[in-house]
């Protein structure tokens, strides 16, 4: 693995464990086994590194959303098969939310990290506006727009209360209301 890699992997990792701000430089350098200026060679900051992590979220969040899709046979299908992908993977890990939610907020006070988290909500938001389009090739732009969004602040909102209460309800009515949700705009 070329040492910039391994510093990026380091960096996901340790940010998904202990999140941004906890995570040190000498801890990234430690955990790739390289040194600071093999660093300071590929990244200006550990900042830089956090801008190629949103990047990286939005990305992984498409991957599985596509890969969901091509198991799925209707809208609500593909609704309930994403959140039991979405629920499955929370089970592996101790810091339960959206990732990209959970690392926007440790740096919403970071002004030079907006426009790179907006860019990701958008990529993700885009994302699912291809899935909805697969089901519904005929829905109008605006429909499909809103739905995305619907879904997305579904999901958002859905996985910060699982991730408060642990309650598997909070799962089911998230899913439920995605399905409403898709079934009301599908039919306008």
């Amino acid at each position: 693995m070329k040492p910039k890699d391994k510093i990026l992997e380091s960096s996901f990792a340790l940010f998904r464990e202990k999140g941004f701000q906890a995570t040190g430089i000498a801890e990234i350098l430690e955990r790739a086994g390289a040194y600071k200026k093999t660093l300071y060679d590929h990244f200006k900051s550990k900042d830089d590194i956090g801008f190629e992590y949103l990047n990286y979220l939005s990305e992984q969040q498409r991957i599985v959303m596509l890969k969901v899709l091509s198991k799925a046979n209707d809208m609500s299908d593909f609704i309930d098969k994403w959140v039991n992908f979405i629920v499955r993977n929370q089970r592996n890990t101790s810091r339960k939310d959206c990732p990209i939610a959970l690392f926007s907020g440790e740096i919403s006070h970071l002004n030079q990290f907006d426009s790179y988290r907006n860019r990701a909500v958008q990529h993700v938001l885009e994302t699912v506006e291809v899935c909805i389009l697969k089901f519904e090739p005929n829905l109008r732009a605006d429909l499909v727009k809103s739905l995305s969004y619907e879904l997305y602040m579904s999901y958002l909102g859905g996985l910060r209360l699982y991730a408060l209460t642990k309650d598997r309800k909070v799962i089911e009515r998230m899913k439920a209301q995605m399905i409403q949700s898709a079934q009301r705009l599908i039919k306008s």
